[in-house]
């Protein structure tokens, strides 16, 4: 998936999520190098989406977070903060670094995702 396609899936998440008062994420699963990430208004009820993230190299994260809406909070890292984290976990070249950014947990806290590609499923509203 080229860097275009990523960051334009990276915005549709981000504007979907900041339409809403807030939103909680969980690990739904991991299997094969493939990480299932799952949000919405409440983890008591299904998913309202879905993001696959697939040839994952690493994750760094709790099962579940919270998000604070009124900002971006699902990233992908670049640059310095992209290489420092690249360093530290040995991400294979042709990987990117997705970051969650969880509310309630220290300023330099975030959750990690190394993988080379990822799509999102969107639950439909009944």
């Amino acid at each position: 998936m080229s860097e275009n396609g990523i960051s334009s899936v990276v915005e549709t998440i981000n504007s979907h999520i900041q339409k809403e008062l807030w939103f909680d994420f969980e690990i739904i699963r991991y299997e094969r190098n493939e990480l299932v990430v799952g949000g919405g208004k409440s983890l008591s009820y299904p998913h309202e989406l879905e993001i696959h993230f697939k040839g994952v190299v690493f994750v760094s994260a709790p099962v579940e977070w919270r998000t604070d809406t009124s900002r971006a909070v699902f990233l992908i890292l670049e640059g310095d903060e992209a290489s420092k984290v690249n360093t530290k976990f040995q991400v294979e070249q042709g990987c990117y670094i997705f970051k969650f950014v969880p509310e309630d947990y220290p300023e330099d806290f975030s959750c990690l995702i190394g993988a080379s590609r990822l799509e999102v499923k969107f639950r439909e509203q009944t």
